[in-house]
């Protein structure tokens, strides 16, 4: 399939334009070759697109599967050390020392609980709840609930529509939004109307002052268990990325180093 894929944009990319060349159209009939080439040319690059959108995919649905497997592996083994720790817990006594240390043992497996369920968050994939959506008042709700509000700029105009999902849509834009008050300090929301690939759609723009990614980084942000975080589990972007995709969209990021960094989702309408 990639093959495929592959073939078709050489042939349109490279091939078409220098057949179309060599016949040396007339004049009057240059610019209709022109606009043939030009035609072919964006076929090919939405081509390209595709392919980058099917490997992605496939690379995404290989790790979902893994990682269900791994939680589910874990899940039992821990399900009985809490369960030991919790009857060790009601036989001590309140003032006994020991209790310190199974409390301790209890709130790392609750640590341990909470990446399994990101672990299987990130490899479900559950059939879309399309609805029709306003994104200006989707984000804006959403900002009022983030531990920073004060630190957040939201630049819209009026109500930008699309449809999708709004539970998986709104998740997508917190974690942006979560990730750039981490990089902060100060962050900036962008809700607009525009095309991505020959489709009409809707861009979320989530802009940080912080110190910037790397180039070499830039490439990697959207890989799974990829994080520069100390507590990270790198699973945030890569969710960001799934749910664009589901949507017919893509998400993607730019940035300078010292200068920040913007993280971008783009949902078509339809």
């Amino acid at each position: 399939m990639l093959a495929f894929f592959f073939a078709i944009v050489v042939f349109f990319v490279v091939f078409l334009p220098k057949m179309i060349r060599k016949r040396e159209p007339q004049p009057e009939r240059r610019l209709e070759a022109d606009m043939i080439a030009d035609s072919f040319q964006m076929l090919g690059n939405e081509l390209k697109s595709l392919k980058e959108q099917l490997v992605m995919k496939e690379r995404l649905a290989s790790l979902g599967e893994i990682s269900a497997g791994i939680a589910h592996e874990f899940r039992n083994p821990m399900a009985v050390i809490m369960g030991y720790a919790k009857l060790l817990l009601k036989g001590f006594d309140e003032n006994d020392g020991r209790r310190e240390i199974v409390q301790s043992i209890i709130r790392e497996i609750d640590g341990m609980n909470s990446v399994m369920d990101e672990l299987l968050k990130f490899s479900k994939s559950e059939p879309l709840n399309k609805t029709e959506i306003d994104l200006s008042r989707l984000v804006k709700d959403l900002l009022k609930e983030t531990s920073k509000p004060d630190d957040i700029v939201l630049e819209s105009k009026g109500e930008v529509r699309v449809k999708g999902d709004e539970t998986l849509i709104r998740q997508a834009i917190k974690n942006l939004v979560n990730n750039a008050l981490y990089a902060g300090p100060h962050v900036r929301v962008s809700v607009f109307e525009g095309q991505h690939a020959g489709k009409n759609g809707a861009f979320i723009e989530v802009t940080d002052d912080g110190k910037g990614i790397a180039a070499e980084n830039l490439k990697r942000v959207f890989m799974p268990f990829y994080t520069t975080k100390p507590e990270g589990l790198g699973i945030g972007l890569s969710l960001v990325q799934k749910i664009a995709m589901a949507h017919g969209g893509i998400a993607d990021a730019s940035s300078i180093e010292g200068y920040g960094s913007t993280f971008r989702i783009f949902m078509p309408n339809s």
